[in-house]
């Protein structure tokens, strides 16, 4: 993303966003973003830098929008980033050469009453009750989006696609039903499977699973023996 800087420059960012159903789907969802920016950090070799020019590195911000999050944590919004902390003074300040990496966790829940125009947006927006007009006009009258014929229609094909994706229940061929937390758990499985040299339909058999259910994660677990579960996961969506 490219954006006008002071100096008649542009400032290139690198935004990952996110969706997310479940606000702890077995792990924190702000270490996953980490671990995405991260990734996106150390991908900018050979594209935004090369050799030792490390300050050419882009900054990146991974957005979490976690849907369905608890009551007790309502509407929220929290900022995570690199900080400086003197133990003893001394070293100048530069935040252009640490400020590399934010995670942003956006949680939505539409029966609390907290948050901010953000989130009240954000919860009409991706609301899975509310039918594409209604929606059109909330974000006209509560939030003054104007909602011009091309945006209107973009949205209506997002609310239809978001509810074929909710009634096919699949990503990337992983089996429906079935969250990341429960997705992690079974990469581990066929890890462990595919060391003992156990064929995709031995696997399933073990796991009371049919074979096309779990043959991509199987195919990627014999191309990357050593990668985690977390990597394996990461190469399912790409």
């Amino acid at each position: 993303m490219l954006i006008p800087a002071r100096r008649k420059t542009e400032i290139k960012l690198i935004i990952n966003i996110e969706a997310q159903k479940e606000f702890y789907p077995g792990y924190n969802l702000v270490t996953r973003g980490i671990f995405y920016g991260a990734r996106l950090i150390s991908s900018q070799l050979g594209t935004e830098f090369t050799g030792s020019d490390y300050d050419s590195i882009k900054k990146v911000y991974s957005i979490w929008i976690c849907m369905n999050a608890p009551k007790y944590i309502g509407n929220a919004i929290s900022i995570y980033s690199i900080g400086k902390k003197d133990i003893v003074p001394g070293i100048p300040d530069r935040p252009g050469s640490y400020d590399k990496l934010s995670v942003i966790c956006i949680c939505l829940c539409d029966g609390a009453e907290d948050g901010q125009e953000l989130t009240r947006m954000l919860n009409v927006l991706l609301s899975p009750s509310l039918r594409t007009g209604d929606k059109i006009e909330k974000l006209e009258n509560d939030f003054q989006i104007e909602m011009e014929y091309s945006l209107g229609k973009e949205l209506e094909q997002m609310c239809n696609l978001s509810d074929y994706v909710e009634e096919i229940g699949i990503e990337k061929g992983i089996e429906k039903g079935r969250d990341e937390g429960k997705n992690l758990n079974l990469i581990e499985l066929i890890q462990k499977k595919c060391r003992r040299n156990k064929s995709l339909e031995e696997t399933a058999a073990d796991l009371e699973e049919e074979p096309q259910a779990i043959e991509a994660i199987y195919r990627i677990v014999q191309k990357y023996p050593h990668a985690s579960c977390e990597e394996i996961l990461m190469k399912l969506k790409e």
